[in-house]
């Protein structure tokens, strides 16, 4: 692996990468993850709320795979692994599975990630990204195969590099108060997402607030919609593209992990090209949150939503 400067590289031509639309699915869990070991060399303290989730993956009502999001999101900083396998039900997803994490701090309304690594791996081969980042502004991407140049594709600016947040770390979203109720402006956020070659916007806003209970958890969740808006890095000529951008069908729900502002899905719904993806959780965990470490400092806005 070869370090580069923070530049978008087009998609290789082996045939199962599609980094555009397949990091679009990376917020929806769709075989990306986390790699605990590989997250944690950077650091072994503990930052006071561990959280574990386990997803199932389905389509078209059968299940296709399964997901686990673990770290640590307490002490005003945050860890975040997810993990995740496809299963043999849909000949592509066979032995497919992921790793990916994202860390950093917690910052006003959203996270402020410092680094962020994807790994992922079918029949066909392997990919791999890793990308560091100062100040919300990518400052290094390391790429393994290199990828190969598409004159289609659209150019990444500058601009696209600032004030950005990994694919991952755009999973965990931030309140203004910690406590155990939910506030509604934390569906209305626009996340400017950068992934290590394209720039997109996911855009949400609030849709219901809905009762759930599950092993691990009960309680209020927000309903958010969820849209994808391409900025620069991802191919015109995609129907997939056109076709995300154009989806009126996603929705996430967020749920609060006690003692902190930060929510995380517990579902996400998502109208694809061959049918219904859904993402659930089957089990949540966390501290009570009497036993959540205290931020180290009143919470400041760095980052505007």
């Amino acid at each position: 692996m070869q370090p580069c400067s923070p530049q978008p590289r087009p998609e290789t031509e082996r045939g199962f990468l599609r980094l555009g639309l397949w990091t679009w699915l990376v917020l929806v869990f769709t075989l990306t993850a986390a790699n605990a070991q590989a997250a944690f060399q950077f650091t072994n303290r503990k930052l006071g709320a561990p959280l574990e989730i386990d997803y199932r993956i389905s389509l078209l009502d059968l299940t296709v795979g399964n997901a686990q999001l673990t770290g640590d999101l307490g002490g005003g900083q945050y860890k975040i692994n997810l993990n995740a396998k496809g299963s043999g039900l849909i000949g592509w997803l066979a032995g497919a599975s992921g790793e990916g994490w994202s860390m950093g701090s917690a910052s006003g309304s959203r996270v402020m990630p410092t680094s962020h690594g994807l790994s992922f791996r079918n029949s066909k081969g392997e990919f791999n990204l890793r990308m560091t980042l100062a100040g919300g502004s990518v400052s290094k991407i390391m790429i393994d195969p290199p990828l190969i140049p598409r004159d289609d594709r659209v150019p990444v600016q500058e601009a696209h590099l600032r004030n950005v947040i990994d694919p991952v770390g755009a999973l965990v979203f931030l309140q203004a108060m910690r406590g155990t109720t939910l506030d509604t402006n934390s569906c209305n956020r626009t996340l400017p997402v950068f992934d290590g070659v394209g720039r997109f916007d996911i855009i949400l806003s609030y849709q219901s607030t809905k009762k759930v209970k599950m092993p691990g958890f009960e309680g209020q969740v927000l309903v958010c919609s969820v849209r994808y808006k391409p900025i620069s890095g991802h191919r015109t000529n995609r129907p997939a593209i056109a076709f995300m951008e154009e989806n009126r069908d996603i929705e996430t729900w967020l749920a609060l992990v006690p003692g902190t502002r930060a929510l995380v899905p517990l579902r996400i719904h998502v109208k694809t090209m061959v049918g219904t993806l859904d993402i659930e959780a089957t089990r949540f965990g966390a501290i009570p949150a009497d036993q959540v470490a205290p931020d180290p400092q009143p919470v400041q806005e760095i980052i505007k939503p």
